[in-house]
């Protein structure tokens, strides 16, 4: 019982070969590029895919609606500012609504520009801190095959560490298309810099940089977790998977600026998204 115990899950380690070395592969872009791995998608036919689903069209298309949105916030909220008298501080100098115009348009136009050169500043030094634990050429599956060799525990071991490994890429796939999202939707999230406060823009930055932080910790993490497997260190590897599965956790505890609260910012926006209703009188 015990040895068939053993190799089901030495088959259910081997089954499992083909998805860890391809999306180990592909960490970084799965997590902050993770359109390039939804574009294409191969058919029966052809293994070369074809292109089914254009985020870039997407984007087009709500960076077009968002800009008629934000001229028309600003319009707006300069005319009920410095012409009716009803909203926000008419004192102020109509300079500063104008910058952030100014900022907005920015933003929308180069904010992929600016985002594609993060996360290559992001992807250097990763690189930089697994250059030190390279692990080029491991076979993931081979590695958890060759620990089987104690009988049940250091199968069941191997299994629980295996188990961590796939929870880490669905924490990735899951945060990389909650960035996707994020980065389509920040035409609209660029309309909160009109207000003195910018709105959500300020809580989208601290998203996307702690994700970075964040994602540079569990794939550290990960190597290191791969790397006490082939020395043989097997509990030790599980230890640091699970750390590296809780990384969100621990960071957000420390990396999360207690500033307004996000419900807060969203009814900044909120405010002058309501410029475009028509009050009954």
């Amino acid at each position: 019982m015990t040895d068939m115990l053993v190799e089901l899950i030495q088959n259910f380690i081997s089954g499992s070969e083909s998805t860890l070395n391809s999306l180990f592969k592909s960490m970084l872009n799965l997590v902050f590029f993770i359109e390039r791995e939804l574009m294409y998608i191969p058919t029966e036919q052809s293994f070369v895919g074809i292109n089914r689903i254009d985020f870039n069209e997407i984007y087009q298309i709500v960076f077009n609606y968002a800009t008629y949105v934000l001229v028309i916030v600003f319009i707006a909220k300069a005319i009920k500012t410095y012409f009716l008298m009803r909203e926000g501080d008419n004192e102020q100098n109509p300079m500063q609504l104008v910058i952030g115009m100014l900022k907005a348009v920015i933003v929308v136009i180069c904010f992929k520009e600016i985002y594609s050169i993060g996360v290559g500043i992001v992807g250097e030094f990763l690189n930089s801190i697994l250059d030190v634990m390279s692990i080029k050429g491991t076979n993931l599956a081979t590695a958890l095959s060759n620990n089987i060799q104690g009988g049940i525990f250091t199968a069941i071991a191997c299994l629980v560490l295996l188990i961590c490994w796939l929870l880490l890429i669905c924490q990735f796939i899951m945060k990389g298309i909650e960035l996707l999202v994020m980065r389509i939707g920040i035409p609209f999230a660029s309309i909160g810099l009109l207000n003195s406060d910018e709105g959500v823009f300020p809580d989208y930055i601290r998203s996307f940089v702690m994700t970075a932080f964040t994602v540079v910790v569990q794939l550290a993490l990960l190597n290191l977790s791969i790397v006490t497997l082939l020395t043989n260190k097997l509990i030790y590897g599980i230890a640091i998977a699970v750390v590296a599965v809780n990384t969100p956790t621990i960071m957000c505890k420390y990396m999360i600026k207690p500033t307004a609260s996000p419900i807060h910012a969203i009814g900044n926006t909120a405010r002058s998204m309501r410029a475009l209703i028509p009050r009954k009188k």
